[in-house]
């Protein structure tokens, strides 16, 4: 009997070509989230002046009859800080416009949009690790010279930081008449690497969210509590380089850092189609999308930030 198979009849497309595009994924962006928030206005230069008046020393001496005291002169700490410009772009022909499946323009602004968000969080992350307030996790059972997270250590911060006066960033949670759920605490916020769930989880004071009393409550990428220190985890968070790796876990209390844009707090975008760059381009070959953000991150007080170094568990 006479078989025809592909090995005599082979289809002219051996391949389809699924339009609907896969799920780019993108890393959780926390580290703008907690600091002061600044726009400055144009036209008026590049750096920003943050300024504190610091807490004058107590009068606990009697007033004698008559006799005026000495008085006392405030005293404030300003922390300047510069703004940069950041940007990138991606550059496209014509030829790529009219032969490639996908709607370039929408992908390329998306993956843009996303980059640009990226870069911000990398850049304040970077700023927020170089704190001088350093702290190495010692309460940990991992036998690392450097342990990883412990309940003893994130107490430790958290006793430190009430120490210095610090403020807490968010509210108390109340407790509600919901099975299996507790308040949450006044708190700090703390960020880690997802390479430390298992040692933030094993935690003596872990709270799940899934245990919030009031599920609202629940921050974005919020994955629990820990006492007084609620903890957002991002693949961003910063790692060191080292054979064991240390792993930067920030705590802030409140006004530890700010972010300061300039003009717009989204940046700019830029949508060059082809020859738009006229004589430079004069067949139309050339387009291009890109954004550009003038940024900076300040650390506002050493005393209101924390990086709890430790290893993996």
């Amino acid at each position: 009997m006479a078989l025809t198979t592909t090995n005599q009849l082979k289809p002219a497309v051996r391949e389809y070509y699924d339009r609907l595009l896969l799920t780019t994924f993108y890393p959780n962006l926390v580290h703008t989230r907690y600091g002061q928030k600044r726009t400055m206005p144009s036209k008026n230069g590049d750096t920003i002046v943050f300024r504190r008046y610091e807490v004058l020393d107590s009068a606990p001496v009697p007033l004698r009859d008559g006799i005026t005291p000495p008085g006392v002169v405030p005293s404030t700490t300003d922390i300047k800080t510069r703004v940069d410009w950041y940007g990138n772009f991606i550059e496209y022909t014509d030829q790529v416009q009219a032969t490639v499946e996908d709607k370039i323009l929408n992908e390329f602004s998306t993956l843009l949009s996303e980059n640009m968000g990226q870069s911000i969080d990398i850049i304040t992350r970077d700023v927020l690790v170089s704190t001088a307030s350093s702290v190495q996790c010692s309460g940990g059972s991992n036998g690392g010279i450097v342990t990883e997270l412990s309940q003893s250590d994130i107490d430790g911060v958290t006793a430190t930081f009430l120490s210095n006066n610090a403020k807490f960033i968010t509210e108390i949670v109340p407790a509600a008449n919901l099975f299996a759920t507790s308040p949450t605490r006044a708190a700090f916020w703390g960020i880690f690497h997802p390479d430390n769930i298992q040692a933030l989880e094993a935690c003596s004071g872990f709270v799940p969210t899934s245990q919030y009393s009031m599920q609202t409550a629940v921050s974005n990428n919020e994955w629990g509590s820990t006492k007084n220190c609620r903890w957002v985890q991002t693949s961003l968070a910063s790692v060191g380089t080292q054979t064991i790796p240390i792993y930067n876990n920030l705590m802030f209390a409140k006004e530890g850092y700010g972010t300061v844009y300039l003009g717009k707090e989204t940046g700019e975008f830029y949508v060059n189609p082809l020859g738009s760059a006229g004589a430079a381009d004069p067949l139309h070959q050339r387009g291009s999308v890109g954004w550009k953000i003038p940024y900076a991150t300040a650390l506002l007080n050493d005393f209101m930030i924390a990086n709890l170094q430790s290893t993996a568990a």
